[in-house]
């Protein structure tokens, strides 16, 4: 049912493959090119944009480079990794198999992933796509075990880690938390569920139905992708080229590569006229078992602009940042994506739709008072000043079984020195009594995470294990090696 309808919709659907490098706008495109036009120079790397009304094309545009080494413009055919922006096409095919018949959103996902560890309350679907399902993030367990964002990555290892987690870092339903690891899962259940992979079940029931003829779902890193922009890192020496985003063999939270126009494609599928049969269901947004909503969807945030209903999400991936946006009632939609890691797409995306929109957008936000936004200065904590000898009753190698990795303490020049596998050694400074803290930055990380150890004793008093926090994901299990 859910196929044919696409197939149906996509017949009417307005934006074209044939756009040259730019689609003329009955509006001034003057004022639309100005807010692009820093990164509309030689040497640089840029942003591709496309803007449909009412499922027409209205203007449709690359600046600056998709690669700088051979030169090569951005245009409306350039493919971009789009990254989070993934995440609501997953839940759109979860969405068929469950109109389908296939499964149930309310189906606990062990009887899809039984390697799962059944925990005290089971985990739905359904809290997996409103990301209140309290998994931990495998893209912070993975560097935490030692393999940092150059390692190659599987579904297979990603299931494996996930095998291994004791606990949650809450009970489902319970909050919302952002989680890509629950959107790696449910491709893992549509695999499984629709017997055929990720990328080839979006192809058949997506992409070539709705003339998507620039995207895929980038499960191979070794694949060709034609006219795929190269994502770039700007550090205090200059842009440098981002290799290791194709290290993984997955796609699930992320890694669909697409075209702005075929992202408007499928805005115009999901949101046109005749609403595709799994409208209702994605923008319904999430609850929590409290009541509270959550102003997700399924793979999409529900928010407004300036008084204007907006539906769409982000995207950020290493070197890339994506935007796609729709302004609900006023039927726009606009698609940004740059290859360049400190963009702000988000921010571009309002600067276009202030011009599309001026005479339907309320006032602009009101700043917070620099008084309001001031942050409370408090006194930090006298640290413990420990001795050589009382540092070397946390030395020794230690295992976590929820990792699957070794870290070695060692006490060198008066200092608590961890080695986290195959990474460099890294400090470990006391906090208070037998809590230390260090700074942690794989590579691949714009920046270094602080991560909490608590080291437990038995009755005898002597040092057994540590439990260790990293930003949400808390209480990591680790046992004397």
């Amino acid at each position: 049912m859910a196929f044919v309808s696409i197939l149906a919709i996509a017949v009417g659907c307005t934006a074209r493959n044939d756009s040259p490098a730019g689609v003329a706008s009955p509006d001034n495109n003057a004022g639309i090119d100005a807010i692009f036009a820093q990164w509309d120079v030689p040497g640089s790397p840029g942003c591709a944009l496309s803007v449909a009304r009412d499922g027409e094309l209205m203007y449709s545009r690359g600046y600056g480079y998709a690669n700088l080494d051979y030169e090569l413009p951005i245009t409306p055919h350039t493919v971009f990794d789009v990254a989070s922006v993934t995440k609501q096409f997953v839940a759109a095919l979860l969405t068929m198999l469950a109109l389908d018949g296939t499964l149930s959103l309310d189906d606990d996902v062990r009887e899809w992933l039984p390697e799962l560890p059944e925990y005290d309350r089971p985990i739905t679907l359904r809290h997996m796509l409103y990301h209140t399902s309290g998994l931990r993030d495998y893209l912070t367990l993975f560097p935490l075990a030692g393999r940092d964002d150059y390692y190659p990555i599987s579904h297979p290892q990603i299931l494996q880690m996930m095998s291994r987690q004791r606990a949650l870092i809450f009970s489902p339903g319970e909050q919302y938390r952002y989680s890509n690891t629950a959107y790696m899962l449910l491709a893992q259940v549509i695999e499984r569920a629709g017997g055929q992979s990720l990328g080839e079940f979006a192809r058949e029931r997506i992409f070539e139905p709705l003339g998507m003829n620039g995207s895929l779902m980038y499960d191979n890193r070794e694949a060709i992708i034609p006219r795929r922009a190269t994502g770039y890192d700007r550090d205090p020496d200059g842009l440098t080229r981002i290799v290791h985003n194709y290290n993984f063999d997955v796609a699930g939270d992320g890694q669909l590569y697409s075209t702005m126009e075929d992202l408007l494609r499928w805005d115009h599928y999901l949101h046109g006229p005749d609403k595709s049969p799994i409208y209702e269901l994605m923008l319904t947004e999430g609850q929590l078992d409290s009541g509270e909503r959550t102003g997700y969807g399924q793979g999409l945030r529900l928010d407004e602009y300036r008084g204007l209903r907006t539906v769409g999400h982000s995207g950020s991936s290493w070197g890339f940042r994506t935007e796609l946006v729709r302004f609900v009632d006023a039927g726009l939609a606009i698609a940004i994506s740059c290859n360049f890691d400190d963009a702000e797409p988000g921010t571009l995306a309002q600067r276009v739709a202030d011009h599309y929109l001026a005479d339907s957008l309320g006032p602009e936000d009101g700043a917070e008072s620099a008084e309001a936004a001031a942050p409370i200065d408090e006194p930090a904590a006298q640290a413990p000043d420990l001795t050589a000898e009382q540092l070397r009753e946390f030395a020794g190698a230690w295992f976590s079984p929820e990792l699957d990795a070794i870290y070695r303490f060692a006490v060198v020049d008066g200092r608590l020195e961890l080695r986290i596998e195959q990474e460099s050694p890294v400090t470990a400074m006391p906090v208070a009594g037998d809590e230390f803290e260090f700074a942690f930055h794989p590579k691949g990380w714009s920046e270094p995470e602080q991560v909490n150890i608590q080291f437990d004793r038995n009755r005898g008093g002597a040092v057994i294990g540590f439990g260790l926090t990293a930003g949400s994901e808390r209480g990591i299990v680790f046992e004397k090696h």
